[in-house]
């Protein structure tokens, strides 16, 4: 998918996503580094667009460019990003520690968002959490929690939110390296979002094996039943119902594979 993280902070012409948010941090003196904007080639977005039904299309399309509000910790090891999710505040807490391993601290959903049409029937029991979990792989650089925050335009709310991230840092041993400007931020997230996408990807080389195999067993099962190699369209007839039935639970299969983690691609 080609897409692009480009610093936006001057541009006058892009809404800040939640205001509220950023100065509910701005009160337990974070400081604002900038915003920057994950855009979409057009054809990537019209390709996701035409996979929602409305009115989800349009709320997605009103949201493109996604532009999310960077902010700087007081010790300037965590950088926060605040942006828009279906009509929620997203907010997640990033640091990097000395080793590489990136540890991220994610405001759990509200609500649940739509699905594309092909998933929507599978994603109906998500868990939330394991959702924000999904590209979480404590040993082998990236973790991953999603933590409860009601109300993240309310100070304490957000203290309280920030004490959870600095405890799922401390529980990994190391020390953050210091961060600096809203590049830096960028430079996170272009990286993370790029992590997510391996494990998508490899969700779907997994599903797919998955299948073949499938096919290649019932293949030898079928293969052993004599009325059937006398009649060679039942193989056909019968590959047909297998496929069937994996479109039916295609999205189901996809929400489960996703929650593997030991199928998912190391961050570093």
């Amino acid at each position: 998918m080609h897409h692009t993280y480009t610093d936006v902070t001057h541009r006058t012409d892009l809404p800040t996503p939640y205001p509220e948010v950023v100065a509910a941090f701005e009160a337990v003196a974070w400081r604002r580094l900038g915003r920057y904007a994950l855009e979409l080639s057009q054809e990537a977005s019209e390709r996701l667009m035409r996979d929602y039904a409305e009115p989800a299309r349009s709320e997605f399309a009103a949201h493109l460019p996604d532009v999310a509000t960077v902010l700087l910790s007081p010790d300037g090891e965590t950088a926060a990003f605040v942006s828009w999710f279906w009509g929620q505040p997203a907010v997640r807490l990033t640091s990097v520690l000395v080793d590489g391993t990136l540890v991220e601290t994610s405001r759990l959903w509200t609500c649940k968002p739509p699905w594309p049409r092909a998933l929507r029937s599978g994603w109906a029991g998500m868990d939330v959490r394991q959702e924000v979990e999904r590209s979480s792989v404590p040993t082998r650089g990236r973790s991953v929690r999603g933590v409860v925050c009601e109300d993240p335009a309310n100070p304490p709310a957000v203290a309280t939110f920030v004490d959870a991230h600095r405890a799922h840092v401390a529980a990994l041993g190391s020390t953050p390296v210091l961060l600096a400007s809203v590049d830096d931020a960028i430079a996170l997230r272009r990286q993370a979002f790029a992590h997510d996408l391996r494990v998508r990807r490899r969700t779907a080389v997994a599903e797919g094996v998955l299948v073949f195999l499938t096919l290649v067993m019932v293949g030898q099962v079928l293969g052993q039943v004599p009325s059937i190699r006398a009649w060679p369209p039942a193989t056909l007839v019968i590959s047909s119902l297998v496929f069937l039935v994996w479109a039916l639970v295609h999205g189901r299969l996809v929400r489960v594979l996703s929650y593997v983690r030991w199928i998912r691609p190391a961050y570093r």
